[in-house]
């Protein structure tokens, strides 16, 4: 059989997905396999998945794509997952909790909040560019060393799930520049874990991995690995990035003053920067390559969407298809009903107690409305953050990428140009996270620039632009939608209260 060229091996780790996928050098996606992992909520504001599910969804979906009999020659392998998972693993390469805290888990608010009585929110900024909260992966860790010491006691490394992974490919445990800055434990000035924040927590140094660039090569895939993935011997593994910044570098920031909408379970609207936009209205990561990502996000965004279609649009016990719901909600407008996205609390515009709200329901209202207004709702959440990235770059930003399972919708891209007044390019290609791995990945292995693939690879599919009709009345949606936004802060306070 003749040679198909060079390729990559991709495994994405994403909350509603595990994926494996076959990436040529011209940037198309041969082959892809996903599994469905499983979520837990043992208690009101966690969150959590298994490790060790993760691997085996991961080998099976690698066996599934059948690449020892695959023409194409794989030059690297490349992890990227959802971040801000803590994985404790012993000095056996045991993980020492059968299920984990994810990056939207919430359990460690009261511990936040009693290191926010030590450290003042201008010191917070000053030392990691953000704010305290539950998501980062260091309160996660006191949390563990608090209320399960003998987890905390027994681990060697803590491990995000992307590192976790390489660390069964490879054996050797390192973790990258985007997951780092994502522990509030990282001093982004001197892009090192901080002694003072790890004091400040009570942890070990020790138990951290080190930290590398994300093209750096970790290791080569174990051979009793690689014969149980039926995959060839010795393919150089990738340290790789966090999937944000993976989908991020698959949606064209790949150069700076790119900017972003991402529609994925999780939403955020961002703008890629030399160093950090400093607010307590935003937060900021490492990119995959130099650079840093400012950004607003919202936990529920596509989550909010999946949601509202499996409470509310099954038939006969078949759900209906996002397609379905678009040609259903694009007929009419929401006729003054807002959605408030927070099936899974905020985490800086506002309380990680909030709830999700309809607010405004009168007799005329149907589904179709309830529909449309939850896509508003989170197009109206994000253009907080975008106001506060624009004030902070004392710049209009013109357009923004639309990318993430969300970004298929014509309709939803649409609402977005219209309630953020500026043009939606939504991309050919939908996989952004898994083109971003394998961006990475080539790089390494190839020794190419990312931003010159990023600039041969992505194509633009379609370009909303504003609807000049639908301004005042999405303006004026919008200032209600914020008027309420504030005044529901004190309701959602009580939750926490009773919590």
């Amino acid at each position: 059989m003749a040679d198909k060229g060079r390729g990559v091996l991709v495994i994405d780790i994403g909350t509603e997905s595990v994926r494996a996928a076959l990436v040529d050098e011209e940037g198309k996606v041969r082959q892809i396999e996903g599994e469905s992992p499983s979520f837990f909520s043992p208690h009101p504001g966690w969150a959590e998945q298994s490790p060790e599910e993760w691997w085996e969804l991961s080998s099976q979906c690698v066996k599934n794509l059948n690449l020892k009999n695959s023409p194409m020659e794989i030059v690297a392998l490349g992890v990227t997952a959802q971040m801000h998972a803590v994985v404790p693993v012993d000095n056996k390469g045991r993980v020492l909790l059968k299920q984990v805290p994810i990056w939207c888990d919430k359990r460690s608010q009261k511990i936040c909040e009693e290191v926010s009585r030590e450290i003042s929110p201008q010191e917070q900024l000053s030392k990691t560019a953000n704010l305290i909260i539950p998501n980062w992966t260091g309160p996660k860790m006191r949390w563990i060393k608090e209320y399960v010491p003998e987890v905390y006691n027994q681990t060697s490394v803590f491990l995000t799930a992307k590192d976790y992974l390489n660390f069964k490919l490879t054996g050797s445990y390192f973790t990258d520049f985007s997951e780092a800055s994502g522990s509030f434990l990282f001093s982004w000035r001197e892009k090192t874990w901080s002694n003072e924040l790890l004091s400040l927590f009570g942890l070990d140094q020790e138990k951290l991995p080190p930290i590398i660039p994300s093209i750096q090569i970790v290791g080569q895939v174990q051979k009793e690995v690689a014969h149980f993935l039926d995959i060839p011997s010795g393919i150089p593994v990738i340290c790789g990035a966090g999937d944000m910044l993976c989908l991020l570098l698959g949606g064209g920031m790949v150069e700076e003053g790119r900017s972003c909408d991402v529609a994925g379970t999780a939403a955020d609207v961002s703008v890629f920067s030399p160093y950090p936009l400093i607010s307590p209205k935003l937060m900021n990561l490492h990119h995959g390559i130099d650079g840093w990502i400012s950004f607003g996000i919202l936990d529920s965004g596509g989550g909010s969407l999946r949601w509202f279609r499996d409470a509310f649009y099954q038939d006969e016990g078949k759900t209906v298809s996002y397609a379905e719901i678009d040609k259903e909600a694009q007929t009419i407008d929401s006729a003054g009903l807002l959605f408030f996205p927070y099936l899974l609390g905020e985490r800086l515009m506002g309380s990680p107690h909030a709830r999700g709200v309809f607010l405004g329901i009168l007799p005329h209202h149907q589904r179709k409305h309830f529909a449309r207004a939850v896509m508003e709702g989170v197009a109206f959440d994000l253009k907080m953050s975008l106001e506060e990235i624009e004030r902070l770059r004392q710049g209009r930003i013109p357009n923004l990428t639309a990318i993430g399972g969300g970004a298929k919708s014509n309709l939803w891209c649409q609402i977005k140009a219209d309630v953020y007044e500026k043009e939606i390019w939504a991309l050919e290609e939908a996989e952004g996270g898994i083109m971003g791995a394998a961006m990475l990945s080539f790089s390494s292995a190839l020794k190419r620039p990312v931003s010159q693939l990023g600039k041969e690879w992505i194509k633009v599919r379609k370009k909303f632009l504003p609807e000049p009709d639908r301004r005042e009345v999405y303006r004026k949606e919008y200032r209600r939608f914020k008027n309420f936004h504030d005044s529901l802060q004190n309701i959602f306070s009580q939750y926490g209260k009773e919590d």
